[in-house]
């Protein structure tokens, strides 16, 4: 195990990946993403970043959108602050690397001789002409699992282009389901779709190939194309698009298989609560919580089809019981009646949340330029090897020495060296003019939280 410091160890894995070393060559979302998932199940993930390039995630070198750092304050060094890359990068150490620099190349290349898995969401080639692509990893390492995540594979016409959340739901399919907006264009979910689907594929290939190893005792190379990532999430809409079925009419909330399905309005400023009725069970126990007992009579609601024929008339009386009730109250209700329900919650309300404290999704953490705050964990949990959270993310090349001397034990000389050439640095460089933050911020600080 790598130790932080002389004769200061780093906690204790505890997860099923212990033992496991990453070598984490991502940035972003999707790729770190796919390690710190790895890195929640208990692998030691070494997360390598360029000095003059570093992860996108940590944001503008000179500062960014202010709701993007605690307190609104960048500080001194924005790049160890941002909540984007600090919500990624938990449990990895830091390594500041320049592979294009004399010796970058060679230090991945050791570390692949004492790891596990390389991977890394650069485009299609990019590994070998650094030279470290699979065949040359292996060479060095033939049980090393080296993963590629690129944005459109690595063979056909797109497979050159980068891509990005909102360019790869556009290809994949899933902008082409969702409608048009105010101005007839085509509307996104934004980057919240795409970008944890690949990583989670991500890390579910690298579990597949450790597994595989486990039984013939070799590595493999993966690869792992974001937009397919994402494509099987909508199969039953292509297929039926093949078969010629009509494309699905925007229609907002609603869908064919349930009535109502919507967001309600609650008491107050800008509350929702969501309801979704799919059965003659549920529209009965919801007429019950809306004392509505003409409705449950009422033999054109019925059915589906009926229900699905009159949303107008059901969703005005939905909304008159809910304006009256506060959007957790009417939620509680419904729930407790068999009616799907769910307030609508902001950011504030997610983090504070008694339940995903108590079930162990926030965890506090202290992080050494960023404060103290509460971080999301992922959606699984093991009892017999929990995993989970255990440090804060690492500041910029905080981990250098650590592993440059006790992992790989280069001497003084070397890691000097590797210094006085620029190939490692303690701290980001800015050789050309710094990237400058956008002149408009997209979204109001108190408005709930970041947008990537």
């Amino acid at each position: 195990m790598i130790a932080e410091a002389a004769g200061s160890p780093l906690p204790e894995a505890t997860g099923p990946l212990a033992g496991v070393r990453v070598i984490d060559m991502t940035t972003a979302w999707a790729g770190p993403m796919a390690t710190r998932s790895l890195a929640w199940l208990g692998a030691e993930v070494v997360k390598i970043e360029p000095p003059r390039r570093p992860d996108g995630w940590r944001g503008f070198l000179t500062g960014g959108p202010p709701h993007h750092y605690p307190d609104f304050d960048p500080g001194e060094k924005p790049y160890n602050r941002d909540l984007l890359f600090n919500t990624q990068g938990h449990d990895k150490l830091s390594l500041s690397l320049d592979l294009k620099r004399p010796g970058g190349v060679e230090v991945v290349r050791r570390m692949a001789a004492v790891s596990d898995v390389l991977i890394a969401n650069f485009t299609p080639g990019v590994l070998d002409r650094l030279g470290i692509g699979y065949e040359a990893i292996a060479a060095v390492n033939d049980q090393m699992v080296v993963v590629e995540m690129p944005a459109f594979g690595s063979t056909g016409p797109m497979s050159t282009h980068q891509g990005m959340g909102k360019t790869m739901e556009a290809a994949c399919g899933m902008a082409g389901l969702i409608g048009y907006g105010d101005d007839d264009e085509p509307v996104l979910t934004g980057p919240a779709i795409l970008d944890p689907i690949g990583g989670l594929n991500a890390a579910a290939a690298v579990l597949t190939a450790l597994e595989l190893r486990a039984h013939d005792g070799t590595g493999c190379h993966v690869e792992v194309p974001q937009t397919e990532a994402a494509a099987h999430w909508i199969g039953e809409f292509v297929l039926e698009r093949l078969e010629g079925g009509a494309p699905p009419a925007p229609d907002g909330n609603r869908v064919p298989g349930a009535a109502p399905h919507e967001a309600f309005p609650a008491a107050g400023d800008d509350e929702w609560v969501v309801v979704a009725v799919r059965d003659d069970a549920e529209w009965r126990a919801l007429c019950r919580v809306l004392g509505r007992s003409d409705l449950a009579a009422d033999g054109r609601l019925a059915t589906i089809e009926g229900r699905l024929a009159h949303q107008d008339e059901i969703e005005e009386a939905v909304a008159a019981w809910t304006r009256t009730r506060g959007k957790r109250a009417a939620a509680e209700a419904l729930q407790a009646a068999g009616v799907p329900a769910a307030p609508v919650c902001d950011g504030t309300e997610v983090a504070t949340d008694p339940g995903l404290r108590a079930c162990g999704f926030l965890t506090t953490l202290t992080h050494p330029e960023a404060g103290t705050h509460a971080y999301p964990g992922l959606g699984f949990r093991l009892d017999r090897t929990p995993g989970g959270i255990r440090r804060p993310a690492p500041v910029f090349g905080q981990h250098n020495r650590a592993v440059l001397t006790g992992l790989l034990g280069m001497t003084d000389e070397e890691v000097a060296e590797l210094y006085a050439s620029g190939t490692v640095t303690d701290e980001p460089v800015m050789d050309d003019p710094p990237r400058r933050p956008p002149r408009r911020v997209r979204r109001d600080p108190a408005g709930g939280g970041p947008a990537r």
